[in-house]
């Protein structure tokens, strides 16, 4: 296998592991008030996920809210001087990462979730799970159920993601109002 294409994953998988680090980890997203808002409201509009409308709310939604995302992102890291980037490297969170870090990793997160959201529709959409377990009727004839279920569950995630890659632009807003607070240690 060549030696440049497993470096090219090697350095992928490094900048994911930074990026998540950087937000908190695991403990961040599933301990987060947006995450466990996200949750509540995917739970109650359940007709939104048991019959799969949020597969054509993603490719609706996600596309525009990508665009004006990484917009923002640049346009935000583009006009941020030399200065305020050494203020926000000085002030650190509780866990030790720096505020640009922390807030480069919250647009990154942004992000992320709303292309594992687009992701998740496209493969939702698809048929070849469908496919498969209908050929495996006549082996098992449990597998439309373990189907449906996994469906479900499937539904369940990606609505999930769709109202989470929504209210992660408040986030987004919280992490750009920190920037506005943050004075230059140097005039401290």
């Amino acid at each position: 296998m060549n030696l440049s294409f497993l470096n090219q994953f090697v350095a992928f998988h490094r900048s994911v592991r930074r990026y998540f680090k950087g937000y908190g980890g695991w403990g961040a997203v599933f301990g987060s008030p947006i995450f466990l808002i996200s949750l509540a409201i995917t739970s109650i509009s359940y007709s939104d996920w048991i019959e799969a409308k949020w597969v054509s709310k993603s490719f609706d939604i996600i596309p525009n809210l990508l665009g004006f995302s990484l917009g923002t992102y640049a346009i935000l890291f583009s006009l941020m001087t030399n200065r305020l980037k050494r203020a926000l490297r000085a002030v650190k969170n509780s866990a030790g990462v720096n505020y640009l870090e922390e807030i480069n990793a919250t647009f990154l997160h942004f992000i992320f979730v709303q292309i594992l959201c687009l992701m998740w529709a496209f493969l939702f959409d698809g048929t070849v799970f469908y496919d498969a377990a209908r050929s495996m009727v006549s082996y098992y004839s449990g597998s439309m159920t373990i189907f449906r279920t996994l469906m479900l569950v499937g539904s369940f995630t990606g609505y999930l993601l769709l109202i989470y890659s929504v209210l992660l632009m408040l986030a987004a807003a919280l992490a750009v109002y920190r920037i506005a607070s943050i004075t230059d240690p140097a005039d401290g």
